[in-house]
């Protein structure tokens, strides 16, 4: 009986952290360490409220960190339109 709560426990844990894990910033390995260290329930609540990853970035100046409406850099959103009060940097 203890070993089928283990593989229980250990499975649910690497379940958590390979369906959660990949689209945050936390990754697999840091969500399937929370999830075996506190459990798979506190684990998987650090994971869901981490911040999401985002792949696709700022199409106009690659900022891959940028998860705002509008870019941080360049002041651009997806549409190509500055941000309200945005004064570009013309070089």
């Amino acid at each position: 009986m203890q070993y089928i709560l283990i593989l229980f426990y250990f499975g649910l844990s690497f379940l958590i952290a390979l369906k959660i894990g990949k689209h945050k910033a936390l990754g697999f390995w840091l969500t399937l360490v929370f999830c075996l260290v506190l459990s798979p329930f506190f684990g998987y609540l650090i994971a869901a409220n981490s911040r999401q990853i985002n792949e696709k970035g700022c199409p106009w100046c690659g900022n891959k960190y940028n998860e705002a409406e509008y870019c941080g850099i360049c002041g651009k959103n997806e549409n190509g339109n500055f941000r309200p009060g945005f004064v570009p940097d013309i070089k």
